[in-house]
């Protein structure tokens, strides 16, 4: 029985990463954030995402195209769900000062400089990406020294 290899358990992890980096380019860049169940969900469906894709995906450039579209998918989500908190810029909705029921349905849920969405979410991608990578790098060497180590009491 073989024994499943490390970046295959771990490649979770990369989906809810992904959700917070993306909240937190959205945020940035002064878009809104959606209730906190639907940031839950969002990291249930990353995190099997990552888990199912971890199979298949295999080099940096795949990894990237897939990172930025999950990206792409999170900003369309958050803008979709969002309007709970208005988004005026770097942090301002955490502390607007508006009451929930002041703020219309879906007003807040497009704001934000479009430009710096679109750096900030590239800017998370990456990260997911050098994230992912090194996992995938780290499983890579343990594997490697428990050969070595497995050779060397045979």
């Amino acid at each position: 029985m073989s024994a499943t290899p490390v970046q295959d358990k771990w490649a979770w992890v990369a989906g809810p990463v992904a959700v917070i980096l993306g909240l937190a380019a959205h945020m940035v860049a002064g878009g809104s954030v959606p209730a906190v169940p639907v940031l839950v969900a969002f990291a249930a469906m990353g995190a099997l995402a990552a888990q199912v894709m971890s199979r298949w995906i295999r080099g940096p450039l795949l990894l990237l195209l897939v990172s930025g579209v999950a990206q792409q998918l999170l900003h369309w989500g958050f803008d979709a769900f969002g309007g709970y908190f208005p988004g005026t810029g770097f942090l301002d909705h955490l502390h607007g000062g508006q009451a929930l029921t002041d703020i219309p349905a879906g007003a807040a849920a497009s704001g934000g400089n479009v430009h710096l969405l679109l750096y900030t979410h590239m800017a998370a991608a990456i990260l997911t990406l050098l994230l992912a990578a090194g996992v995938s790098k780290l499983a890579a060497q343990g594997r490697e020294a428990s050969r070595r180590g497995a050779d060397q009491s045979h």
